[in-house]
């Protein structure tokens, strides 16, 4: 399987809403990077996320940008 890694949070929650499947974090030195399985709709994704033409449900969004964070507080602390 080949993985998409961004260390962007916002784009990785959106790309969770989006419905992309999430295959876990890495850690390289303080950065985190999360993992997504890759696909061909992520540059479509990608396309209309940074035109600001993505159209996803704002709570979901919201949610899982608090979940990325606690994410990436716990790959950085090893938790």
């Amino acid at each position: 399987m080949t993985k998409y890694k961004t260390s962007d949070l916002y784009f990785s929650a959106y790309l969770k809403t989006a419905g992309v499947r999430f295959l876990g974090t890495e850690t390289d030195g303080s950065k985190v990077f999360f993992l997504f399985e890759k696909t061909d709709m992520i540059r479509d994704l990608k396309r209309d996320f940074f035109n600001r033409t993505a159209k996803v449900p704002a709570l979901t969004f919201v949610d899982e940008i608090r979940n990325m964070k606690s994410m990436t507080f716990m790959a950085r602390t090893g938790s």
